[in-house]
């Protein structure tokens, strides 16, 4: 005696399921850009970021069966050709503390590309006032990585309605 199971319907069972990758992919592209939207805009107060420093922050997005969470932090040395701005967002984030100045060059460099004049009397009062005084962070890294966590919920809710409206198909 022999049993034959058929199962029918499977292939559009596997149909609906994959649309999911599709709007999963979205739905972190959207997390991802709009924590590099928060961190541009809490780094803009400092005098030092020119719209850029964000690209020397990465955003890791991770589920694992919980929770979809996410941790905002600096590049290490060697992730991406925008990791050299990882020092500097480490110091625009925290600040610098009095005592050794930044170079002549980075002055100067500063001063210029925010429209200073950038001779040698300006750099160095520049130099000699970070010195002592040190420069103050933003923190721009923490704030936006509590906005994200905030808004991941939103982001995951719309995802899940994008996913429930192609499983009606």
């Amino acid at each position: 005696m022999s049993v034959t199971v058929q199962i029918v319907g499977l292939e559009k069972l596997q149909g609906k399921l994959a649309h999911v990758p599709n709007v999963i992919k979205p739905m972190l592209e959207a997390a991802a850009e709009y924590g590099q939207k928060r961190m541009r805009d809490y780094a803009k107060p400092h005098a030092a970021d020119k719209g850029t420093l964000a690209e020397g922050v990465e955003i890791a997005l991770s589920a694992g069966g919980a929770p979809l969470s996410a941790r905002v932090g600096f590049l290490g040395s060697g992730q991406g050709a925008r990791s050299s701005l990882a020092n500097l967002a480490v110091t625009v984030n925290y600040g610098r503390g009095p005592g050794k100045p930044p170079t002549f060059k980075a002055i100067q460099r500063w001063l210029k590309s925010h429209g200073y004049q950038s001779g040698g009397g300006y750099v160095r009062q520049v130099q000699k006032a970070i010195a002592a005084q040190g420069t103050k962070g933003v923190e721009f890294v923490e704030h936006a990585e509590g906005d994200l966590i905030k808004e991941l919920p939103k982001i995951v809710a719309k995802a899940a309605a994008q996913i429930e409206k192609e499983w009606a198909k």
